[in-house]
């Protein structure tokens, strides 16, 4: 039997140095295992780490390539407005050409009716007055009619080369689908290039557009979905933008604003009823015809009527002219255009003298939106996608860099570290919508005070003007299918993609 008090005289140390090293048996069997755990936390978290990177240069390069289509619509609205201001600008032209022969030929006339007035008793020296003021009048005009008569043809031709050199030559080619999405792509590229992390002088892998021809096709078709090159007939809407846009000069002239000219050269009569009505009548239209030709046309004829309901004219009314001008403008300049007949022979007259203009090849054809048949946009966006990705040689893992545990043979499986990645590739999808919105007046948003409405409308889409945005959207199903199916991934995998 052991002396207990023998045991109890043993000093502690004595007693637990059997036990040292036992924690360090433990250790040992767990290092590897803990080692695989800090290398798998490191790949995932790297991994995790790239693939928002990649998440987010998708994002940005998406997003520029959607801005330079909306900008590329903004400028053909710019373009577009710059069009119709110059077209108005050729009818205004041709209407005061027109004005100007018949003023000339108006105040040249009433000169000699009020020269042959002047010998009249009493009130003869008011008509020598006058006659004195319509010679003023005529010395002023001609110098004008003389003008207009060289500027006129310039305008037309100097406005006809512009057109030709930035919208036919520039514009028309430059946003043809193939090349607006070449465009769009390079901008793309271009951002995913600069989209990069950078520190003490070293800098990321950036990531790159994934290649694929149906993607391009897939951008172009929206594109062409959108927008639509008008021609032919189909210039209607242009024409009548055009027409609505012209101000009162350029659409018809049926008088003076000037009163004592009114009395003379406008509307205005003189009626007892029943019996008697004299005075004169202006007419001035500006007409487009076949969307090729300008004409414009101004008379002015005394009238007089006797007999029962003498103050309206109608059957019975003599007419004589006093004044007429007539100007058009059309591709040949060869053509008097069509004639417009008055009471008096006024129209004849100035349809002979007719100023012809060369040059002008009529209402332009220009990029609008696509259209239904009331004139409407069918569509008011459209979209744009792209795919970004990142090899996996370009991602710090264990694996790229030569970490990763070797495999190993047996029912356990292989600890190996490598990422499964899809194609050897870390891909993200992106897709932004270009749309058309003006800002609406209302009671919470003033920030586009500037560009509201008057009339407080709502405005539909048009490359009339430019209110195209982009805004970055969720890729659709249909785009997911398809960038999948083109990198020969399993569509199936859309399900799972950011």
């Amino acid at each position: 039997m052991p002396n207990i008090g023998t045991l109890r005289s043993i000093p502690p140390r004595v007693a637990c140095a059997g036990q040292r090293g036992q924690v360090l048996v433990w250790f040992l069997a767990f290092a590897a295992t803990l080692a695989v755990v800090f290398a798998g936390v490191y790949s995932v978290g790297q991994a995790t780490s790239e693939k928002q990177k990649v998440v987010n240069a998708a994002d940005a390069a998406a997003y520029s390539g959607a801005l330079v289509e909306a900008r590329a619509l903004n400028l053909i609205a710019y373009t577009n407005r710059s069009v119709v201001a110059n077209e108005v600008l050729i009818a205004q032209m041709v209407s005061l050409q027109s004005w100007t022969d018949y003023f000339e030929r108006a105040t040249s006339n009433y000169q000699t009716i009020f020269n042959a007035l002047s010998g009249i008793p009493y009130v003869g020296a008011a008509f020598k007055a006058l006659a004195v003021t319509m010679q003023a009048l005529n010395k002023i005009v001609v110098v004008q009619q003389k003008v207009l008569n060289g500027v006129v043809p310039s305008v037309i031709r100097s406005w006809e080369g512009l057109f030709a050199v930035w919208y036919t030559g520039v514009i028309r080619p430059a946003f043809m689908p193939p090349v607006m999405a070449q465009a769009a792509r390079s901008a793309s590229a271009a951002v995913l290039q600069a989209n990069v992390a950078t520190q003490g002088g070293r800098r990321d892998t950036a990531a790159h557009l994934i290649q694929t021809t149906t993607l391009m096709a897939r951008n172009e078709f929206e594109w062409q979905r959108a927008t639509r090159y008008y021609t032919g007939n189909d210039r209607k809407y242009a024409r009548d933008l055009i027409l609505a846009s012209r101000d009162e000069f350029s659409t018809n002239r049926p008088g003076s604003e000037i009163f004592f000219l009114n009395v003379l050269f406008g509307n205005s009569s003189m009626c007892v009823p029943f019996t008697f009505k004299i005075g004169s009548e202006k007419q001035g239209p500006t007409r487009l015809v076949n969307f090729d030709r300008w004409e414009a046309q101004d008379t002015l004829e005394f009238k007089q009527k006797i007999g029962p309901r003498g103050c309206s004219w109608g059957k019975g009314t003599m007419a004589e002219p006093i004044g007429w001008g007539r100007s058009v403008a059309d591709q040949r300049g060869q053509t008097n255009g069509t004639r417009i007949n008055t009471d008096g022979g006024a129209g004849a007259l100035a349809w002979k003298a007719t100023n012809k203009n060369s040059g002008w090849t009529g209402i332009k054809s220009l990029y609008d939106v696509e259209r239904d048949n009331k004139g409407k946009p069918r569509s008011e966006d459209f979209t744009y996608a792209i795919a970004a990705a990142k090899y996996k040689g370009d991602i710090r893992t264990n694996e790229s860099l030569g970490f990763e545990s070797r495999a190993m043979a047996g029912p356990l499986g292989s600890p190996d570290l490598k990422a499964g990645f899809a194609k050897d590739q870390m891909i993200s999808l992106a897709e932004a919508r270009i749309f058309f919105a003006r800002p609406v007046r209302n009671n919470l948003d003033i920030t586009g005070s500037g560009l509201f409405r008057a009339d407080s409308f709502q405005e539909y889409a048009s490359l009339y003007n430019p209110y195209w945005q982009v805004r970055l959207s969720a890729p659709s199903q249909a785009t997911r299918l398809l960038v999948y199916g083109a990198a020969g991934l399993n569509p199936a995998l859309e399900v799972f993609a950011q």
